[in-house]
């Protein structure tokens, strides 16, 4: 294992860079913090490029085709974003997924600028099994804050950015296409035509544009007793859980 000492090493500069997301998109990686995340990437096939860990890691250094350093206390501070990091970090690839050629369901966010909801989001639709995600007018999703949120849920999942034209790419794949909004009809009077869907969620600003909510097959709603709304993660954790588990013909 290489020992580091130096804050002002060319690897620790790297690291630290990719907080931000010009270097995420100059170098394509990203970073992911914490022992579960780490091993989470690595058992899922991830490119990590290069692991660091502190001399106060006490479990096994994961093993694997990638570069392992060994770092102070304040040399992963100066790596990673939070303020108390854990004792172990990896910078990972950003692979581009290829579209697949079947697709049973897939989220599609619109305009979500706040990285914790975007990476809350993608942890409900990877436990839910809903691998397929399409990003239009969003934050980035390898943003440190929305890694973190996503608590190792962007290992498995495919990110796609996408315009308003996907719509046309989910009809072509059969999938019933909902949007859901304040407007829409009782989420649990109404009855999917089909086990196939694709789940359109807007920004906590804007909601859903236009364009999406007048290509939709429906629009549904969350309905609600004594307040207006529900966050977007929020929101979209109970659809998509009441879509993928109870709403089936």
């Amino acid at each position: 294992m290489l020992e580091i000492i130096s804050a002002e090493n060319k690897k620790v500069l790297r690291a630290a860079s990719l907080k931000h997301k010009k270097y995420r998109d100059l170098y394509g990686e990203y970073l992911i913090e914490g022992r579960r995340a780490v091993i989470d990437a690595i058992k899922c096939g991830a490119l990590v490029t290069c692991l660091f860990v502190t001399k106060e890691y006490n479990a096994p250094i994961p093993e694997g085709d990638f570069e392992r350093c060994s770092v102070s206390a304040d040399i992963m501070k100066k790596i990673c974003q939070t303020v108390a990091p854990q004792s172990i970090a990896a910078v990972v690839k950003i692979v581009p997924a290829p579209l697949c050629k079947d697709i049973d369901s897939a989220i599609v966010l619109d305009g979500i600028k706040d990285p914790s909801n975007m990476g809350a989001i993608i942890r409900t639709a990877a436990a839910c099994g809903i691998d397929n995600i399409f990003l239009h007018r969003c934050c980035d999703p390898y943003n440190p804050k929305s890694v973190r949120a996503s608590m190792g849920g962007i290992n498995f999942v495919k990110l796609f950015q996408c315009g308003e034209d996907i719509i046309d790419y989910l009809n072509q794949k059969e999938l019933f296409v909902i949007s859901a909004d304040m407007d829409g009809e009782n989420l649990y009077e109404f009855k999917m035509p089909q086990n196939k869907f694709a789940l359109i969620i807007g920004g906590e600003a804007d909601g859903i544009s236009e364009g999406f909510i007048n290509k939709s097959d429906v629009v549904l709603r969350l309905p609600m007793q004594n307040i207006e709304s529900l966050n977007a993660a929020v929101s979209a954790s109970v659809i998509m859980y009441h879509l993928k588990n109870y709403n089936r013909n």
